[in-house]
């Protein structure tokens, strides 16, 4: 997935990790920037 700002807006789900784990999933596994980007929003969830 590459609309960061549709994802960010998408998985601000109330269980961090569940959200965590629905970004995560929608992630090709090569692309780094779009894993990194679901470590920060389960970061800010966490919070």
């Amino acid at each position: 997935m590459k609309n960061y700002d549709f994802q960010e807006k998408h998985f601000q789900i109330s269980d961090p990790i569940e959200s965590y784990f629905e970004c995560i999933t929608s992630c090709d596994i090569r692309d780094g920037r779009c894993i990194s980007r679901c470590v920060e929003i389960l970061k800010r969830n966490d919070n």
